[in-house]
């Protein structure tokens, strides 16, 4: 389920807890993919952790052929302080973020 969870531009604040990384700040729009591990691991125990990566891999696989079809530029960056995008982006507690995927122009 995609949702809107902060208003306003947030590309340099996300810029900044990516280590610098340009297509962050550059991009029209940054998708941050979250996960509460809670639901899945309650069922399968720690293995539903590895369920929930797979999950996301195919979320952001999805978004990138999207994109791609759109002729939009688009990356998957992993590299982030995960509890400075929490905060920049006011995500609950139990969310989790797994990847920020900026998309733009090419």
């Amino acid at each position: 389920m995609l949702l809107r969870i902060a208003e306003g531009d947030r590309r340099d604040e996300l810029y900044e807890a990516a280590m610098g990384q340009e297509s962050i700040r550059d991009g029209e729009t940054v998708i941050v993919l979250s996960a509460n591990y809670e639901p899945t691991t309650s069922k399968y125990g720690e293995r539903g952790v590895m369920f929930v990566h797979m999950e996301a891999g195919h979320v952001a696989q999805n978004i990138c052929l999207q994109a791609v079809s759109l002729n939009l530029g688009v990356v998957t960056v992993g590299a982030f302080s995960d509890e400075r995008v929490k905060e920049i982006v006011e995500m609950p507690a139990e969310e989790n973020p797994l990847y920020l995927i900026p998309v733009g122009r090419i």
